[in-house]
């Protein structure tokens, strides 16, 4: 599997922004025929939670926004994994889309631990692909046991899309190299999945989610990073791990 970990650079309320912004990533991690491709979290609104915000951006599913994704799938040939806030007859969840190459719609995953005003997602999902068994936790779903214990012993990868921010100072190299990387360390080996991890990196918010990305072992172990605070697309290829300027 080549695995594409895109966190995207997000103007929180401005989905054409960073629509467009997305297509011009695509372009280019697109020559390399990823066979799947993961964002954040809220991809193209920003994690929002005002009620008026979710009135104005939710959508269904499907909808426009999984229309879009999947003409992108088929143009590039590759599995989509993305998040955004769904409208649907129950209230507002923070759902997480994944496509296949065809830009059919494989799995919809509601997260679990969210809080009013949105609704909240009750079962953990998985779907056989051609790149094996595979599920999603957003965020917060990454540490809540109810949401763990959920996952099938027989699944390839897990994916996570977030829109993780620290409150006071967003980014912090120095706080993640101390204290949160850990954290989704052991998070992940809580899972015993091998997990790929992408954080939006917002900007002109005043506590923007920080960007990079991570690929973890089973057992919790670091095998790829793409840098806090940067939103570099992070390749993982057999194993070797390239960022977008092929570094």
């Amino acid at each position: 599997m080549r695995l594409c970990l895109v966190p995207l650079k997000t103007i929180p309320r401005h989905p054409r922004q960073n629509w467009r912004r997305f297509q011009s990533v695509m372009e280019s991690v697109g020559t390399r025929k990823p066979d799947l491709v993961c964002l954040p979290e809220c991809t193209f609104t920003g994690y929002l939670y005002e009620e008026d915000d979710l009135r104005r951006f939710a959508e269904p599913v499907p909808g426009p926004a999984t229309e879009a994704m999947g003409a992108i799938a088929r143009r590039y040939g590759t599995f989509v994994c993305f998040g955004l806030l769904e409208q649907s007859a129950e209230g507002v969840y923070d759902t997480a889309v994944l496509l296949d190459r065809e830009g059919e719609i494989r799995l919809v995953q509601r997260k679990i631990s969210e809080r009013a005003p949105f609704a909240r997602g009750e079962r953990i999902h998985s779907v056989a692909t051609e790149l094996g068994q595979l599920a999603i936790l957003t965020c917060g779903d990454l540490f809540a046991p109810q949401a763990v214990a959920q996952l099938p012993p027989e699944l390839n990868l897990l994916l996570v899309p977030m829109a993780r921010a620290f409150a006071g100072r967003s980014p912090h190299p120095e706080r993640w190299e101390t204290e949160e990387r850990a954290a989704y360390l052991q998070a992940v080996r809580e899972t015993n999945s091998l997990a790929a991890l992408v954080n939006a990196l917002e900007i002109g918010v005043a506590e923007p989610s920080f960007g990079g990305a991570l690929l973890v072992s089973p057992r919790g172990e670091l095998l790829a990073e793409s840098p806090h605070g940067t939103d570099e697309v992070l390749f993982i290829d057999h194993g070797r791990q390239t960022t977008d300027n092929g570094r």
